[in-house]
């Protein structure tokens, strides 16, 4: 196997025949890639299809993200790092990968504006940071779901969102796992207003929103959740007139500075049919991670409906973690742990702290803003197909010829393409490189 590198060092890992060996791949139903669950798991975004480079940190224009992700059927492949600063709001089109990871460096962050799907369909994006900030919108978020269906995002960072971090008001059978939903800020500072049938919420941290980790309107499968320094309330109901449902398994809520404890869920109503089972609350603030056993009482008293048998069954379950161990499962693995930056990096030591640090913000200016990012040269791909010449020769591709990246590999049903991005999210997690 060569042993191929960005510089500044976002490495490739495991080797091709380990991707292939992958137990959860099926030539009949393939993952969006190794990992996937949930109701999202099967989406196939830009499999099959040509890549499209973004090799310019400009809001617009040639080589730009706007102009990459304008047109559906596609793989978005980052040859730059860094922050892209939007000037107005962008949307994806349907049948799209963002692979985050190909971008050298420290990273690709979108900033100061929403990206939306809202009606778009089967789509990928891993690796990403998606910061709205104060400069977008005083109703907008960061990431935008809407009416979009068949999604897989993972391994996200999904942050300073003005009104919720992410909206997905009629949003369908889709996943957010491995991924950080944190500090929104004024005027609402929340988490996610999930209106949403059929979404799995798997892996993640939550951490200093005022409240909705996420809102649960519709069909909510919740499970391996940390929620930590939340404000008014953790966990929310759809407290509305239509009958909404939830599963809530094995998460635990970790009281911040800001947490009101005796609301780590609310605003339930009897039309909330909620399951729940395994969660933990650490409600002491005492810098020691000593959670106790959450009841059926606990969401009986903030009204909710409970039921006695889950809701949700996903064509590809999600695997369940003990509450005790997913701290450790997410503080080593949530968000772009390929470049884990300094803003994760801070949150990360506040869940840490467990309960002695973290604070809701008005904007992020307040915490320093966007860290220094670095670039790097990417590596030399001549044909321009998103998989470097040197990993092409190695296994038998031919880097003059684009069209063998999208090639369909019989015993996975991945494109090489994906196997190609697939081995580079394999990487351990590590610190961003320093800004020079």
């Amino acid at each position: 196997m060569v042993d191929l590198r960005h510089s500044c060092g976002r490495s490739m890992g495991l080797s091709l025949l380990l991707v292939l060996a992958s137990p959860i791949l099926s030539a009949q139903t393939p993952l969006a890639f190794p990992g996937a669950e949930g109701y999202g798991a099967t989406a196939s975004g830009g499999r099959g299809k040509p890549a499209v480079l973004v090799t310019t940190l400009d809001d617009d224009g040639p080589g730009s993200f706007r102009e990459a992700t304008r047109l559906p059927g596609a793989t978005v492949i980052f040859k730059v790092g860094g922050v892209i600063h939007l000037k107005s709001n962008l949307t994806l089109a349907s049948n799209l990968t963002l692979a985050g990871q190909t971008a050298p460096g420290s990273g690709i962050t979108v900033a100061d504006a929403k990206v939306t799907m809202t009606g778009s369909s089967n789509i990928v994006i891993r690796y990403m940071r998606f910061r709205g900030g104060i400069a977008e919108s005083a109703g907008s978020s960061s990431l935008q779901l809407g009416d979009a269906s068949h999604v897989m995002l993972d391994h996200l960072s999904i942050e300073w969102g003005r009104w919720d971090n992410i909206q997905a008001e009629g949003n369908s059978y889709s996943t957010l796992q491995n991924s950080i939903i944190g500090e929104g800020i004024v005027p609402q500072r929340f988490g996610c207003l999930c209106e949403s049938d059929y979404t799995t919420f798997s892996h993640n941290l939550w951490i200093d929103n005022k409240s909705r980790n996420p809102k649960g309107k519709g069909h909510v499968q919740y499970i391996d959740n940390v929620i930590y320094n939340w404000g008014v309330d953790g966990y929310v109901g759809g407290h509305g007139a239509a009958d909404h449902y939830a599963d809530l398994i094995n998460n635990y809520f970790i009281a911040g500075p800001d947490s009101s404890v005796g609301s780590f869920i609310g605003e339930f109503t009897k039309t909330d049919h909620t399951y729940q089972s395994g969660n933990l609350l650490d409600a002491n603030r005492d810098g020691k991670l000593d959670g106790q056993p959450v009841t059926a009482d606990d969401f009986e008293s903030a009204k909710a409906d409970v039921v006695q048998k889950p809701f949700a069954s996903p064509e590809v379950p999600v695997h369940v973690d003990p509450a005790e161990k997913v701290v450790d499962i997410i503080a080593a693995g949530a968000g772009d742990t390929l470049c884990r930056d300094a803003v994760d990096t801070r949150l990360l030591n506040q869940l840490l702290s467990f309960g002695t640090r973290g604070k809701l913000i008005d904007d992020e200016t307040q915490v320093g803003g966007h860290p220094p990012t670095i670039d790097a040269k990417p590596l030399v791909d001549s044909d321009g197909d998103g998989i470097p010449d040197a990993w092409e020769t190695a296994h038998r591709l031919d880097p003059h010829n684009p069209a063998d990246a999208q090639r369909i590999d019989a015993k996975s049903g991945l494109s090489y393409l994906e196997l190609y991005l697939n081995e580079l999210a394999a990487q351990p997690p590590r610190a961003c490189p320093a800004a020079k």
